[in-house]
């Protein structure tokens, strides 16, 4: 079978395709943090209307499992379109929901939309035939991670979220060629991957994707609430919170080319290694806002290293990058908030500790994966010898 790979004409689509994650990013930043001002839109009472955002999730959940179980060579190239037109369509929908129950169902389809094309966008970039997909997928989350900085932003300068969903919506629509390439079969010739096991050493990734999501949402969530523990006043904790996702966004992309000559699994230990000293300097209370900075700083490169990483190994990556976010969505949602339950309330130690024990517990299972890594592969079948016998007349 004839292989296709990248082509040098190629790069514009990998801009656009960047382009898109952070659109991607703006639109999923943004509805979190408009939830205030849509209570007041849509008449709602104070803490209610999470619903809102619980729904996109569980859309993107469920497109990333049916798109990772899918038959992919018969809907690679016609789903990543109709994923689009999903996103951008129920972008405008909300923009114009005349209803909060109206809201909730096209938040429901943007996040089907929106999961289904990061599954793709992540296979596209770190299928082992694209020159450094390392580096892309890096890059690629940082596009995301600024536009998810970005969009709450946006909300604030804006007072709404109308105007940017429907201008997201539409700019995104822009992007439909580059959606659509994301769908287009890309094989990699037989080799060692193809003949790997797969079953071991995916489960352990989805234990590091599933921890590592635990420690980056989890300081996300609970760093104000640290730092207001720590003495600082609320408003000053949430605007620290700034430090730890600009050093994850640009950790995205300043480690993988200072690093590049780090195989892997070398570079997320190391990774993990200096996360667990930025956590526990958490602790001295003066220096805990730049210390979460540089846990960001740290960690930034672990999660896309390690899609990067599971699809050299692994055959058939559209599954592999699919049951690695799904265990990533997974991580985010749980164990932020066991760590908050386990928080006693007024200490300092528990939150800092507990995520230095999750990134110690990512290190330990990307030394496990390291190991199952190295094992032998089975050598390649033999062609069956050629008989004149069977072809003569």
């Amino acid at each position: 079978m004839t292989r296709r790979t990248p082509r040098p004409g190629r790069d514009p689509l990998i801009a656009a395709a960047l382009a898109l994650s952070l659109l991607l990013g703006v639109v999923t930043g943004a509805l979190g943090a408009a939830l205030p001002l849509l209570r007041s839109a849509y008449g709602l009472d104070d803490g209610s209307g999470t619903e809102l955002v619980v729904l996109y999730n569980l859309g993107a959940l469920l497109a990333i499992v049916l798109c990772g179980i899918g038959p992919r060579r018969l809907l690679g190239r016609a789903l990543p379109p109709a994923l689009l037109l999903a996103f951008a369509g129920s972008s405008a929908g909300m923009a114009l929901a005349p209803t909060w129950g109206l809201l909730c169902g096209f938040a429901l389809v943007a996040g089907a939309g929106y999961g289904g094309l990061i599954l793709h966008l992540n296979s596209y970039f770190a299928h082992p035939s694209r020159p450094r997909p390392a580096l892309l997928l890096n890059v690629l989350h940082a596009c995301f991670g600024a536009g998810a900085t970005v969009g709450p932003l946006l909300v604030g300068q804006w007072g709404g979220t109308s105007g940017l969903l429907l201008v997201a919506g539409a700019l995104s629509l822009l992007l439909f060629r580059a959606a659509a390439a994301t769908g287009e079969p890309v094989d990699r010739p037989d080799g060692a991957a193809a003949r790997r096991p797969s079953g071991p050493l995916l489960a352990v990734l989805a234990l590091l994707a599933l921890l590592y999501a635990g420690v980056e949402a989890g300081i996300g969530a609970l760093e104000s609430t640290h730092l207001t523990s720590s003495g600082y006043a609320p408003a000053d904790a949430a605007r620290a919170t700034a430090l730890f996702w600009a050093g994850l966004t640009v950790g995205r992309l300043v480690l993988p080319v200072a690093a590049r000559r780090l195989h892997h699994p070398r570079l997320i230990g190391l990774c993990l290694l200096a996360a667990t000293g930025a956590l526990t300097a958490t602790l001295l209370g003066s220096l805990a806002p730049v210390a979460y900075g540089l846990a960001g700083l740290a960690l930034a490169a672990v999660f896309p290293t390690a899609l990067a990483w599971a699809n050299a190994l692994l055959p058939d990556p559209h599954r592999v990058n699919s049951a690695l976010l799904v265990a990533n969505l997974v991580g985010s949602t749980v164990l932020p908030y066991l760590i908050g339950l386990a928080a006693a309330p007024g200490s300092r130690a528990t939150i800092p500790l507990a995520l230095a024990g999750l990134t110690l517990l990512c290190g330990l299972t990307i030394a496990v994966a390291a190991r199952l890594a190295r094992r032998p592969v089975p050598p390649a079948p033999r062609p069956a010898p050629h008989n004149e016998l069977e072809t003569s007349p």
